[in-house]
């Protein structure tokens, strides 16, 4: 069952999450749009978090406006350090002055990239919310959307568990954008305004292209990282969004 909550100050509502310190996508409240923002260089988290409060404070925002994390981490976990990693994360956001309560409202990426990896947990990138200007404060609510990789939940199960083979990567592909789809749903969001989709797999890819162009999104484009989701056995996840303004720093 879906909750969403509204978290006005911040300026968007968040579909809540389960036990993780993270929720399962954000949709900006009227009036609202979101920025992401992607470190050129991707800093240790203590650091990266440090610097996104800095930025956001610049902005004229309050902390609670961050709206989404994007995290690397030096190699997949198993559920118990995962849980670790979840504790540090936690009070890494309270040290910064982020909400660090359930429910969590932010989303988060969090994956392992397998070509130089990282020495330690870093923050690639990080989006928040602001007012809008002009004709975006009146458009469709942008929206981010968690990483969701090839889980069920009950049965907590792995899509094609152990299936090496392309039917297996569809499977799982299809799997995971129809979780994605389900969320962008629920949040009141337009599938059709989709600006970026990210898909983090060691695995080919070809055999989950084919499902880009039947979901509409083979126009908007396809941001691939060879990486691992944060938990083994996982092999393929992605996440979407719908953002107004995107820049590096």
């Amino acid at each position: 069952m879906t909750e969403i909550v509204s978290a006005p100050t911040a300026g968007y509502s968040f579909l809540k999450g389960q036990a993780h310190p993270f929720s399962a996508g954000v949709a900006c409240l009227k009036g609202f749009a979101l920025t992401r923002v992607r470190l050129r260089q991707p800093l240790p988290l203590a650091e990266g978090l440090a610097r996104a409060a800095s930025f956001i404070k610049a902005q004229g925002r309050p902390l609670n406006a961050l709206a989404a994390c994007e995290l690397r981490s030096p190699a997949q976990m198993s559920v118990s350090a995962f849980a670790d990693f979840n504790r540090h994360y936690v009070e890494l956001l309270r040290a910064n002055g982020f909400p660090s309560e359930q429910p969590f409202p932010m989303a988060r990426s969090n994956v392992a990239p397998i070509h130089a990896p990282p020495a330690t947990n870093t923050l690639y990138a990080f989006t928040f919310a602001s007012p809008a200007a002009g004709a975006d404060a009146t458009a469709r609510p942008d929206f981010l959307i968690s990483g969701r990789a090839e889980l069920v939940d009950e049965p907590r199960g792995v899509i094609a568990d152990g299936d090496a083979s392309a039917a297996g990567t569809e499977k799982k592909a299809s799997h995971v954008f129809a979780q994605l789809r389900g969320r962008v749903d629920a949040l009141g969001g337009a599938w059709a305004d989709v600006t970026g989709v990210q898909i983090y797999t060691v695995r080919a890819l070809e055999p989950a292209l084919p499902l880009l162009g039947r979901l509409g999104l083979a126009n908007v484009g396809l941001a691939l990282h060879p990486a691992h989701p944060p938990v083994t056995p996982l092999e393929f996840e992605a996440d979407l969004r719908s953002v107004s303004l995107e820049r590096a720093i």
